[in-house]
C-alpha cells in the first residue's frame, strides 16, 4: 500500500469512526428522551407500514421524505398523529421523536394522562411544584405526548391550563410537540363527536383535535391506518 492510499484508508477509518460515534451519541439521546430500546431503531419500511393509504397517497414516499429529509419536520409547531391503535401510534411516534433527536437535538417523552394527574396536583414533590414541571417542559427542544385523550381531563380541575401555557410558549417560539391521539380526529361527518367543543383541555388540544375539519398552517398530520 502506497503512502497515498494508506493516507486515504486513515481518513475513511477516521469518518467511521466518527460517523458510530454520533450514532451512538444520538442512541443516547433516544434514551435519555424515553424512547425504549425497541423503539430506536424503526426502519422507513416499518413507519411506511403504519400509514394510512387513503390519507397519505403515497406512503413509501411519504416515510422515505421523513428519514431522508427529517429537517421537514422542524418547519411546523405541532406534530400531529392518530389512527392506528395504541401500539402503532406510540412507534409512529418515537420513530418521529428519533428522527428529529438525530438531527443532533434534545427530547422527552411525556405520557398525557400522567401529565394531566400531575397538573392536577399542587405541589408534589419536596422542592418541586407544577410551575417547575411546566417551565420544564416549555424549555424542552422536542416532546412527544403521547395518547391524549379528553376522558383524562376533568371540568372540576384545571389542567388543561397547563397544558396551554406549555403549548402556547412552544408554539410561539417554534419548539416542535408531536402528540397522538388516543381517538381518530373528525374528518367530514366521521368522528365528529371527537372534535372537542370546549376548554376541560384546554384550548390547544381542542384547536388540535379539528386539524381535520379545518386547515391548520401550524400543524404537521400524520395519520396511521
Amino acid at each position: 500500500m502506497s503512502s497515498k492510499d494508506l493516507e486515504e484508508h486513515k481518513k475513511k477509518l477516521e469518518v467511521q469512526r466518527r460517523v458510530f460515534a454520533q450514532a451512538r451519541a444520538f442512541i443516547q439521546r433516544g434514551k435519555r428522551a424515553g424512547i425504549p430500546d425497541k423503539y430506536l431503531r424503526i426502519k422507513k419500511e416499518e413507519f411506511s407500514k403504519l400509514l394510512d393509504p387513503t390519507f397519505h397517497k403515497n406512503s413509501d414516499e411519504f416515510s422515505k421524505e421523513i428519514y431522508n429529509t427529517p429537517q421537514i419536520l422542524f418547519k411546523k409547531p405541532f406534530i400531529v398523529i392518530d389512527g392506528g391503535d395504541i401500539y402503532s401510534r406510540k412507534k409512529a411516534g418515537f420513530a418521529i421523536l428519533f428522527r428529529m433527536i438525530a438531527c443532533d437535538y434534545y427530547g422527552a417523552y411525556y405520557d398525557c394522562s400522567s401529565l394531566a394527574g400531575q397538573f392536577q396536583v399542587i405541589k408534589f414533590g419536596k422542592d418541586e411544584n407544577r410551575n417547575d414541571l411546566v417551565k420544564k417542559i416549555k424549555d424542552e427542544q422536542i416532546i412527544f405526548i403521547n395518547e391524549f385523550n379528553p376522558k383524562n381531563f376533568s371540568v372540576h380541575l384545571d389542567s388543561g391550563t397547563s397544558f396551554d401555557q406549555i403549548l402556547e410558549h412552544r408554539d410561539d417560539y417554534s419548539k416542535p410537540t408531536i402528540v397522538t391521539f388516543a381517538l381518530p380526529l373528525a374528518k367530514g361527518m366521521s368522528n365528529r363527536n371527537n372534535a372537542i367543543k370546549d376548554d376541560r383541555c384546554g384550548n390547544y388540544f381542542a384547536m388540535l383535535s379539528h386539524v381535520d375539519l379545518q386547515e391548520n398552517e401550524n400543524v404537521f398530520r400524520i395519520k396511521l391506518k
